[in-house]
């Protein structure tokens, strides 16, 4: 489990710098753009589902058991020609989806008539933001195989410095944008999409020393009848389907809002919300999901199930420690760290528009609701990993194609009286629902073990400590700031959010290792 850790404390160190950075372009970026932006996060959606279609989501579960294999038991030459069919055959079919999709955006408007919900849904700025961010589709999905193929070979840092450099390319975009002399907002944004795509290249070159450090050349190969392509596909293509069923959701997600929620602005309070619950998410669920996964794999392509049934439960159980203080955290300082995130910063700093308080009101509940369920969130990341080292890839999909039906379903009942907060809302309760279920068949899958039972008893330590931690917070911003100075510029209010967070996380862990010894001591 060492091993596992120090891998995780990697990535979350890398996250943790990508988050920064993505935070700092969301503030500077919602503080900079108007109703513009609803199509550039529309337009942005759009390769990012191929890229968990085909990238890091399908393609990757479906490769690291595949390629694991390949490294334990076949011989060098084999696996490299393994990994160069792959990289051929998926970075030539993605090229040809990204060029159907430009041909589709010019053939769009004579499809679909000029109406009011056409141009609200499928306006001309979405589609030329669309032609210009697509092509980052073949380039995201191969940075994510070559992330797979480092993290089968125990090298985390290039794949998780990958979205740092997406980031600063970003944030480039945005200054670029800033310093154009004009007040065309379509043409601003158009710089930020061009960013992204140059994003994309640099994300490619940035984990070519590693790979060229591990000996892993590229030459183009094609083969149709190799084994190994039809093994990754084989378990691929049910976690493709699921996977599409997901990201139809989230589409779904936005088309609700757009259609039931009458004020302008849902998408962007609900893209915002999930920004901000992300970065805990990503230090959390991602980060060790991510690296225990190639652990797994090495488990089950050894035939030690007993092993990788443990070191599962060490990863969950980590992540159930670290994720309920983080829920229980954000839902007590939702609206204060939105407000300073997107109010306080942008006015303060950069002298550019700020999001109104209605604004703040809208963001904060819909991340309110998303909080609850970060510990959920990871936990199905790590189950799902679970399942893909023992190469089912059926069962999760089945299980996630139910828990998104249900989504939708509470999408509708919700957004009427919480509006876009009912949609977080509702995508919370779904995953814990996912969550469960999984739990359930992965135990029965695994010799009839009570694994549901066992996330119940890691629960109520944390669960505990989490609640004594959130009361803690919730007196410490209701009371605080009577007995200090007014709290009136930027830095006061970050620091008194940063002495907020550190209290959280000290009293929290001497909550947890108060209760830890006197449980020793009653034993």
């Amino acid at each position: 489990m060492r091993s596992v850790i120090s891998s995780a404390s990697v990535i979350s160190a890398c996250i943790f710098l990508s988050r920064v950075l993505g935070f700092l372009r969301d503030v500077l970026c919602s503080g900079f753009f108007g109703p513009v932006w609803d199509a550039f996060i529309f337009a942005f959606t759009i390769p990012n589902l191929f890229r968990r279609l085909f990238g890091e989501g399908a393609l990757s579960s479906a490769f690291i058991p595949t390629l694991s294999n390949y490294l334990n038991n076949k011989e060098r030459s084999e696996t490299l020609r393994f990994i160069n069919i792959i990289i051929t055959l998926l970075f030539g079919f993605l090229c040809l989806i990204a060029g159907g999709v430009i041909i589709f955006t010019f053939i769009i408007p004579i499809i679909f008539p000029t109406s009011t919900a056409s141009e609200k849904i499928l306006s001309p700025l979405f589609l030329k933001l669309l032609r210009i961010m697509i092509p980052y589709l073949p380039l995201i999905c191969l940075v994510a195989l070559l992330q797979a193929i480092l993290n089968s070979l125990k090298h985390f840092l290039a794949p998780a410095l990958a979205s740092v450099v997406l980031n600063i390319c970003w944030i480039g975009g945005f200054i670029v944008a800033h310093l154009v002399n004009t007040a065309d907002e379509n043409y601003k944004v158009m710089i930020i999409a061009w960013a992204i795509l140059i994003g994309g290249v640099m994300e490619v070159i940035i984990q070519l020393p590693a790979l060229v450090k591990n000996k892993i050349t590229y030459k183009p190969q094609i083969s149709f009848n190799h084994p190994g392509l039809k093994e990754v596909l084989r378990l691929m293509l049910p976690t493709v389907f699921g996977l599409a069923v997901f990201q139809i959701n989230l589409i779904c997600d936005y088309l609700i809002a757009v259609i039931f929620v009458p004020e302008s602005g849902a998408i962007s309070a609900l893209y915002y919300g999930n920004r901000m619950m992300q970065f805990p998410f990503a230090l959390i669920g991602i980060s060790l999901a991510t690296a225990v996964f190639p652990y797994l794999a090495d488990y089950i392509a050894r035939n030690d199930i007993n092993g990788m049934l443990a070191e599962y439960q060490k990863a969950l159980k980590a992540a159930l420690f670290v994720g309920i203080p983080a829920s229980v955290g954000l839902i007590v300082l939702s609206e204060p760290i939105i407000r300073w995130a997107f109010y306080s910063i942008p006015s303060s700093l950069f002298q550019i528009k700020a999001f109104t308080p209605e604004a703040i009101n809208r963001t904060s509940n819909v991340l309110l609701c998303y909080s609850i369920g970060i510990w959920a969130y990871g936990a199905v990341q790590i189950t799902n990993r679970a399942f893909y080292a023992l190469k089912d890839m059926t069962t999760p999909v089945r299980i996630g194609v139910f828990t998104v039906l249900i989504n939708i379903t509470l999408n509708l009942i919700l957004v009427f009286p919480l509006k876009e907060a009912g949609i977080s809302l509702a995508t919370t309760i779904s995953s814990v629902l996912n969550m469960v279920i999984l739990l359930i068949v992965l135990g029965r899958r695994s010799g009839n073990i009570n694994l549901l039972s066992c996330l119940v008893k890691a629960l109520i330590k944390p669960l505990l400590c989490g609640l004594l931690m959130g009361v803690v917070c919730y007196l410490g911003l209701l009371y605080l700031p009577r007995y200090l100075p007014p709290i009136t510029t930027v830095l006061a209010e970050t620091i008194f959010l940063i002495g907020l967070v550190a209290l959280g996380i000290v009293s929290y862990l001497a909550i947890s290792r108060g209760i830890k010894r006197n449980h020793r001591f009653h034993r």
